[in-house]
């Protein structure tokens, strides 16, 4: 099974998927973030670790991460797993910054993942989020926790909002666990 926190930067994805992935102890933490140094590979770890630049490696790269992805999402069927962030993110992304060319890929590949099981939407009050990191506008913010919504309606992603401007991380790491209780207990 496949649990995916989404949420924008400061609202505490990665901090809360590896507290769930310390507690519960059938459950593997996973990150598909951008950051290339964060990530696990199965494969082509030497290449993607090199980060050459240029066009060919570019796409040589893409390819690469979509097929180690491709790996932990096919190892969900068979294990439970807690990933921050996932393609959906990365689709969204595009989005905001309008990148067409990267949001054909993503919205390609999106269709070539299953839709993660169950998400934690981490969302709050935009002012409170932003102060936590100051890397992304309260604007940009507000555009991610609207697109996340939208998207995870619109495809029917099972998914629980958290509130972590009001929520601690205690709280939120109570409230997540609780979830993945219910959905083990099916």
């Amino acid at each position: 099974m496949l649990f995916t926190i989404l949420g924008p930067d400061g609202t505490g994805k990665t901090t809360l998927a590896k507290q769930l992935a310390k507690d519960i102890s059938n459950l593997e933490y996973i990150y598909f973030g951008n950051n290339i140094e964060s990530r696990k590979y199965k494969y082509f770890s030497d290449f993607l670790y090199a980060q050459k630049s240029g066009k060919l490696n570019t796409l040589l790269k893409y390819f690469f991460i979509f097929i180690n992805d491709f790996h932990y999402y096919n190892l969900a069927k068979k294990k439970n797993i807690i990933s921050d962030r996932c393609p959906i993110d990365k689709y969204i992304s595009t989005i905001i910054k309008e990148d067409k060319y990267r949001n054909l890929f993503h919205k390609f590949t999106l269709k070539l993942f299953p839709n993660p099981n169950f998400v934690f939407l981490l969302e709050g009050d935009s002012e409170i989020i932003f102060r936590r990191k100051e890397e992304i506008s309260i604007s940009i913010i507000d555009k991610y926790m609207l697109l996340y919504r939208h998207y995870l309606t619109e495809n029917n992603v099972d998914f629980y909002s958290i509130d972590t401007s009001v929520n601690g991380i205690e709280q939120t790491l109570k409230i997540a666990k609780l979830e993945i209780k219910k959905r083990y207990d099916k």
